[in-house]
Parts: structure tokens; C-alpha cells; sequence
């Protein structure tokens, strides 16, 4: 299980944004917020740059998750790799696409609601980030639903709680 866990750090460390920059000569981290996501790749490049740092970001994670038994630990490796990576130290993601392949990885079903979810929060809070925070705040209840066991519980939990404060969400509310 520690190689799992590496392993998923170690992919979690390879960040779309930092593929982008070499893909298009346009280093995220000096453009916007400065954030090399899929959000700011979108303010930097359009469409295709958010399509290209969103679909990698996610599609590593799914990736990681299906060649591991230890599921939901490794997807928090992930997580973990991708805020604090190994090859970028304090310039990593703010973790919504590995948090898309995590629960693409689980079910493509709660995928879809999550993005119902995401639409219908959306119209309520009229921000995409906060919206984006809703589906976050119930990925817990995924394992619950699949009787996936405490540990996994944990983890799904911990995901939740570092993709929000990733956002800063843990001291201010996300619906105004």
C-alpha cells in the first residue's frame, strides 16, 4: 500500500498547467491568479487551454485510482500531489479536476449528479467557484452510499477538507 500511496503522490505531482506551458508556451503561473488550473488556464487560453488542464488533471486521477486496490487513500495521494507537488513546490492546482476524477473513478453516474448539482448551485450562488464547493462538500457522502468503510470515509472526508481550503472556504461561508 505505501508504493500505492507514492505512486499516487508521484502522479498527482505531474500538473496539467505545467504540461500546458510546454504544450503552449504559456506559463500559467505568470498570468491571472497565477494559478496553474484549469480555471486560469481558461482566463489564459480559452476553452482549449481549460479543456487540456482539466481533462489531464482528471484522467491522471482516474488513472492512478484504477491501477490500485487501496482506492480512496490513494485518491487523496493524489489530492495531496497535486496542492503540494513534488516538482513545483507552492504552485500546484486547487484540486476541482482530481476531485471530477475521484468521483468519476467511484461512479460516472455521481459524476453527472455532481454536475446537476454543480449547474443547480451555480444559479443559486451566480459563482463558479462557489458553486463548484457544493458537490465537494457532498463527496462524503459517496462512500457512505457504497458502504465503503471508515477509513474510506476518512478519506473522502480529508479530500473535501483540503480542496476547500484550497479555496479558502474554511473561513468564509460558500453561500452568501
Amino acid at each position: 500500500m505505501i508504493l500505492d500511496l507514492l505512486l499516487g503522490y508521484l502522479i498527482g505531482s505531474i500538473l496539467g498547467g505545467t504540461l500546458w506551458k510546454y504544450v503552449s508556451r504559456t506559463d500559467l503561473a505568470q498570468i491571472g491568479s497565477g494559478n496553474i488550473g484549469a480555471r486560469n488556464a481558461h482566463r489564459a487560453g480559452g476553452l482549449p487551454a481549460f479543456l487540456f488542464v482539466y481533462l489531464f488533471d482528471a484522467a491522471k486521477t482516474v488513472l492512478a485510482l484504477q491501477i490500485t486496490d487501496a482506492f480512496y487513500p490513494v485518491a487523496l495521494a493524489v489530492l495531496i500531489g497535486h496542492l503540494f507537488p513534488l516538482f513545483h513546490p507552492r504552485r500546484g492546482g486547487k484540486g476541482y479536476a482530481v476531485f471530477s476524477g475521484i468521483v468519476f473513478a467511484i461512479t460516472p453516474w455521481a459524476y453527472l449528479a455532481g454536475l446537476g448539482i454543480l449547474g443547480l448551485s451555480y444559479l443559486v450562488t451566480k459563482d463558479s467557484v462557489k458553486a463548484g464547493l457544493i458537490p465537494v462538500v457532498l463527496l462524503p457522502l459517496l462512500p457512505v452510499y457504497f458502504d465503503a468503510g471508515p477509513i474510506n470515509i476518512l478519506c473522502t472526508v480529508a479530500v473535501s477538507l483540503l480542496v476547500l481550503w484550497a479555496h479558502d472556504a474554511l473561513h468564509k461561508p460558500v453561500i452568501t
